[in-house]
């Protein structure tokens, strides 16, 4: 998942926060709008299912959705008022955060085995496996990875899982020769031996998977863990928190009926869903692969995830931590706003603990 340089200011959302009109609004047969926004992908799904069926004014909500072309448009629209909640990556939810005016409410999936290291399958990189003791899944040493060349796409999840990757091998970025590309051009440009390996992301990887390139190591593999977040606007949930829970609530039931239902009815719903919001026509074969890869938590296992720790940090603060340093490291984020992001506060448990079981029901 992509996001563009942070060359510009980014202060105006505060002053918005109070001066936009409201992303909701009360219908006169006492329904809520609630205005959500989302990129390409399966994270929408459940808003979408749950339309489908009538979930939403079961609660008192009427969900309207818009769908961006990015997560840099979305946030554009974020900071002057348009939406409410909705679904970022967690590069792009660092940019939202940094404003001090978006909360992190829980997790619609993680992409981590969705974002891998490909090489050819002929690779000095496949010479060895499990090197790295804690992580005995990845291939490449550190001898085998120097002076080689990654095509990977600037300050994205393909990016953090390189340098993630070659910090557990013990190898410094400027020992390597980094390549920046886009998905489509990175593939394209791998195809024409224009470096030694490529790092894409979901449906690239099943794309390059089927060319015949092979995977050295995912994100998951080096536990650089790469969330898709279900965000709110702060100050709407402190004024709304019961239309948050709501929502909420009925997100996660989409995701029990996704993690529940046959996978052969969740597939074909899935493909409809494809079709229906963003126009694309999914094999059953590339969805069933989406489903492998892309991996979804249920309710306990979300406030298992959202739980602090002794430490004064949740696993899924400890994994927004972890991108927020590499954005930090990589980017322009004046320091002034770097307080707003490292730590990842505003990642909070308070949302998803307030639902029960009953309210998926």
């Amino acid at each position: 998942m992509k996001i563009k340089s942070w060359l510009k200011s980014v202060v105006i959302a505060l002053c918005v926060i109070g001066l936009a009109a409201p992303a909701y609004a009360k219908k006169g047969d006492n329904l809520f709008d609630v205005k959500t926004a989302w990129v390409t992908g399966q994270e929408s799904f459940p808003v979408w299912f749950a339309k489908k069926h009538g979930w939403d004014k079961e609660k008192g909500m009427n969900f309207v959705t818009t769908v961006y072309g990015s997560g840099n448009e979305a946030l554009e629209d974020f900071a002057a008022g348009s939406w409410v909640i909705g679904g970022l990556g967690a590069i792009p939810t660092l940019k939202g955060a940094t404003n001090g005016n978006m909360l992190v409410i829980a997790l619609a999936n993680d992409e981590s085995d969705a974002n891998a290291i490909m090489v050819r399958p002929n690779s000095p990189i496949l010479n060895k496996k499990g090197i790295a003791s804690s992580y005995p899944d990845i291939y490449g040493s550190a001898v085998d990875i120097r002076k080689k060349s990654f095509i990977v796409t600037p300050l994205s999840s393909s990016h953090y899982t390189l340098v993630k990757y070659l910090e557990v091998l013990g190898v410094a970025p400027k020992e390597v020769n980094v390549k920046f590309l886009d998905q489509a051009l990175g593939l394209l440009s791998f195809e024409h031996a224009k470096a030694d390996a490529a790092v894409f992301w979901a449906p690239y990887t099943f794309m390059a998977s089927g060319k015949g390139y092979v995977t050295a190591a995912t994100a998951y593999d080096i536990n650089a863990r790469l969330p898709i977040f279900i965000v709110v606007n702060k100050a709407f949930a402190e004024q709304r928190p019961e239309v948050t829970k709501s929502f909420l609530a009925v997100y996660m039931r989409g995701i029990q009926w996704l993690l529940n239902a046959p996978r052969d009815e969740a597939v074909k719903e899935m493909q409809a869903y494809f079709k229906e919001v963003f126009g694309l026509d999914y094999s059953e074969t590339m969805l069933d692969l989406n489903f492998n890869v892309f991996k979804l938590f249920d309710l306990a296992k979300q406030k298992e995830l959202f739980a602090v720790k002794d430490n004064g940090e949740s696993l899924v603060q400890a994994w927004q931590d972890s991108i927020a340093r590499f954005v930090v490291e990589n980017s322009t984020v004046h320091k002034s706003l770097q307080k707003n992001i490292l730590g990842s506060k505003y990642v909070v448990p308070t949302f998803i603990n307030m639902i029960e079981e009953s309210d998926l029901k």
